[in-house]
């Protein structure tokens, strides 16, 4: 390949990758600021609702995590038959992803309607209880919907529609937020259901969206050639274990990532309140930040999933080294100005001119310079993830995250926090450390893969 046409492929992978992730970006922070300002107005219910609201977010978070993580599976064997132009095969995929998802939907609903008798273990006071169920049961209506709703998205960004997927967002969190205020104060005739009104505004919103987007996907000439429901009566064990072989690592990898800072939270309390305080302010900002990188992640899986279709070692190349590349620019302007401009963003949660504050200040601010190191790191981590889902290599990822987060990561963070006597700036400087190490592993694994790649084999041709 000439020198010309190669700089003509970078730039057009450029193009296409951020035609991609830019939607995937925009809509994932779309519904992260759903949920931000749908704690917001839980918090003036009371420290009861907000308790409440905080115990069933953990809860949710967790389950969320895995199964949603397993139908992201969806996307990857989808671009891999969107690369390949075999409509065919994409149709027998979604009959099964809709299969799929009703098992979801089962084992979810199964699962909360258990964790009241769990909750009692958490010695929280009777009137924490209550609420907790009345949010727990509230949510139980979501997730028929939601499961729609994210398969239909999956689907969409394997099949290279990333805008739709903005579109959709762009669609709930208008009428989901002003629903979930109307509900959780009873404005306007409607009941005041307090905390678990957020659980009924997210049920309502999503189901209706998901019904709107299925009858799109149904009627639209450009979707009637995937017939996605076509193969939904008839099991394919083929394709629905295959789903499930891709989907379950990458389920339980994000419940390793979860568990640790579970458990790094836990640890920081123990050096005060301050200090937990701190924690959980760059918690929120780091969790906007990541947002970015597993979106940009997604783009990867599909864009490599495209170039297997195609049977293109090159355009896979491209795909990954020009999605490093380009998230790495946008988080190093992040972690810059988290080091150099701490108090923009520490304003928005305090007051920096209030005296009170200046040792909540100081902990901040170290906590989110450390964080934006660790986002360095992360982006090539995940990046790197979503180049090896897009190779349908989702052990590898699951088996590093256990070893960076759970083995090096954790034991760094007891070590320097607690040995070493550095508290919470030491406990973030041992995830960073076990997060830099599981970026070493992850880009040598691709590097590794890349040299013995066998894309039929990857493609599966089954008939």
């Amino acid at each position: 390949m000439s020198y010309d046409t190669y700089l003509h492929s970078i730039k057009s992978e450029i193009k296409d990758t951020l035609s991609l992730s830019i939607p995937l970006v925009a809509s994932q922070l779309i519904y992260a600021c759903s949920g931000f300002i749908g704690t917001a107005m839980v918090a003036h219910l009371g420290q009861d609702a907000l308790a409440a609201s905080v115990l069933v977010s953990m809860i949710w978070m967790s389950l969320s995590v895995f199964f949603f993580g397993v139908l992201n599976s969806i996307s990857v064997l989808v671009s891999h038959q969107f690369g390949a132009n075999n409509d065919k095969a994409i149709s027998e995929i979604m009959g099964q992803a809709f299969i799929l998802g009703v098992i979801v939907t089962i084992v979810m609903i199964l699962l909360l309607c258990s964790m009241p008798f769990f909750l009692r273990f958490t010695a929280q006071p009777a009137e924490v209880m209550k609420l907790a169920i009345q949010y727990m049961h509230a949510l139980l209506w979501t997730i028929p919907g939601l499961v729609v709703l994210i398969i239909c998205e999956q689907f969409l960004a394997g099949a290279n529609r990333a805008k739709l997927v903005l579109r959709i967002s762009l669609l709930v969190v208008p009428i989901e937020i002003p629903l979930i205020y109307l509900l959780i104060f009873g404005k306007f005739g409607l009941p005041a259901c307090g905390v678990a009104g957020i659980g009924y505004g997210f049920a309502t919103t999503y189901s209706i969206v998901a019904i709107c987007l299925t009858c799109y996907l149904v009627k639209s000439r450009y979707y009637q050639r995937f017939g996605i429901f076509k193969s939904i009566r008839r099991i394919d064990l083929h394709w629905l274990m295959e789903l499930i072989r891709v989907g379950l690592p990458m389920g339980c990898m994000h419940v390793i990532e979860v568990s640790t800072f579970a458990v790094a939270t836990f640890w920081i309390a123990r050096f005060g309140t301050t200090m937990l305080a701190a924690h959980q302010i760059v918690m929120q900002y780091l969790g906007f930040a990541i947002t970015l990188v597993f979106a940009m992640s997604q783009a990867v899986t599909v864009r490599v999933g495209h170039a297997v279709g195609k049977q293109d070692i090159t355009g896979i190349r491209l795909a990954i080294y020009v999605g490093m590349l380009l998230n790495f620019i946008c988080i190093l302007m992040v972690a810059i100005a988290f080091n150099l401009f701490p108090h923009f963003f520490l304003r928005l949660d305090m007051d920096i001119n209030n005296s009170s504050n200046a040792l909540l200040m100081r902990d901040a601010s170290v906590l989110l310079a450390i964080g934006g190191i660790l986002m360095l790191f992360d982006n090539f981590r995940i990046i790197g993830f979503g180049a090896l889902r897009g190779l349908k290599d989702t052990k590898f990822p699951m088996y590093s995250s256990f070893v960076a987060f759970w083995v090096i990561g954790l034991s760094l963070a007891y070590l320097f926090g607690f040995n070493f006597a550095l508290n919470g700036s030491g406990i973030w400087w041992g995830l960073t450390l076990g997060i830099a190490s599981g970026a070493v592993i992850v880009f040598m694994r691709v590097q590794w893969l890349l040299k013995r790649v066998d894309l039929n084999k990857i493609l599966d041709k089954h008939k």
